[in-house]
């Protein structure tokens, strides 16, 4: 437990409420544009690489709560959140956040988890549909001959693993375009310090 309450410093629950607000933004956009990704964990993954696998839990489950607010099938999908923040920060921890390979590797092992959990919720408590642009895609599948399941598990494989590539890309992005003095005041924020090498 004392290792837990060490994630939340005072940095990470500033930080948080602004995590939220980035996923609320860019999940709500998704939804409206009906894009095929859902831009609904690049806050959660940010603070994850920073602050930890705990606080990275925390945000998603929140994130999705909020999120719930604006269209309830979010909430459903809170474990996802919660999975794709504890894993982001199990791989930061491990140094697996930095470099183009590493990165490659993590945005599939986060698109992985996301898909393992997410698709048996959208396929058995949505039939498949969930008002997201990756409906159109399962419905294709549908129409070529696969099952309920199959076809979300695909669309899921898809979209999640496009997803979130994009969104660890931007949120490296986003750290390394931070000072080294912000980056020390979070348990992880030394690993991306400028000077440190990109292995």
């Amino acid at each position: 437990m004392n290792k837990i309450k060490e994630d939340f410093t005072l940095m990470s629950l500033l930080l948080m409420p602004v995590a939220i607000a980035i996923n609320t933004v860019g999940g709500q956009l998704a939804v409206v544009l009906k894009l095929p990704v859902y831009l609904d964990a690049i806050g959660t993954i940010l603070i994850a690489m920073l602050a930890g696998p705990w606080v990275g839990a925390l945000t998603g489950l929140l994130s999705n709560s909020v999120n719930a607010i604006f269209d309830p099938v979010f909430l459903p999908y809170a474990l996802v959140s919660i999975a794709i923040g504890y894993v982001t920060g199990v791989l930061s921890k491990r140094n697996m956040m930095k470099g183009a390979l590493k990165i490659l590797v993590s945005s599939v092992i986060i698109a992985l988890v996301a898909s393992i959990i997410s698709a048996p919720i959208t396929a058995y408590m949505f039939g498949g549909v969930t008002g997201s642009g990756s409906t159109l895609i399962t419905g294709v599948l549908l129409a070529t001959g696969q099952n309920l399941l199959q076809a979300v598990v695909t669309t899921s494989l898809i979209t999640d693993t496009l997803d979130k590539l994009i969104s660890v890309v931007l949120c490296y992005f986003i750290i390394k375009s931070m000072s080294n003095r912000y980056l020390t005041k979070f348990k992880f924020g030394p690993l991306y310090s400028k000077g440190r090498n990109h292995g």
